[in-house]
């Protein structure tokens, strides 16, 4: 069902109404993952690539990974990068090898996958020792609930936790916290798995 929810949004997903600094919330929220030029980075729920471009400009190594064929079809559309990957399938079973990539990011996706446990522990295998984990939101996690119940359907129940709740499930998995905040205009958890 939310497979085929998402695959028929994604021909006006980008048209979608959304904040105006949408483009400088991207680019903070990158920053502050910092994923490194040359290292392999996981965009978890890519959807139609909006960290595609500035992960491109970092000159990593990019996966883009999502359960919607069509959503990655626009993100293809976008980038026109060869030496990009794209992958179809559920967030909740990734289909790479443990500690494949040295970075993971979820942007705007993980409300999505539930349980919200299963979905952060399945990331977490994919993150190298030292690796880095980063969720991330254009918008707090009571802004985003309320709004998912306002649009209802496929995404009524798809609940944020607050930072603290993922942080702490993180952290009982042995990961290091390095962030995890939230204002009126992001959402961030950063953790890092140990070597």
């Amino acid at each position: 069902m939310k497979r085929e929810y998402f695959n028929e949004l994604a021909p006006r997903w980008d048209a979608l109404p959304g904040p105006p600094d949408a483009g400088a919330r991207v680019q903070e929220f990158l920053e502050r993952a910092a994923p490194l030029p040359g290292r392999r980075v996981l965009d978890a729920g890519a959807g139609t690539g909006i960290l595609g471009e500035g992960l491109r400009q970092r000159g990593c190594i990019v996966v883009e990974f999502d359960i919607a064929e069509q959503m990655l079809a626009e993100a293809r559309l976008k980038s026109g990068a060869a030496q990009q990957s794209y992958v179809c399938g559920d967030l909740m079973h990734p289909p790479f090898q443990q500690g494949a990539f040295d970075t993971v990011l979820c942007f705007n996706a993980l409300p999505h996958a539930r349980p919200v446990e299963s979905a952060l522990s399945a990331l977490m295998s994919c993150v190298a020792a030292n690796g880095r984990l980063a969720i991330g939101h254009m918008m707090n996690s009571q802004a985003l609930n309320a709004l998912h119940g306002m649009i209802g359907g496929a995404v009524a129940a798809d609940r944020l936790p607050p930072p603290s709740e993922v942080a702490a499930f993180l952290e009982s998995k042995g990961a290091r916290i390095l962030a995890a905040e939230e204002s009126d205009r992001h959402y961030l958890v950063l953790a890092e798995a140990r070597g």
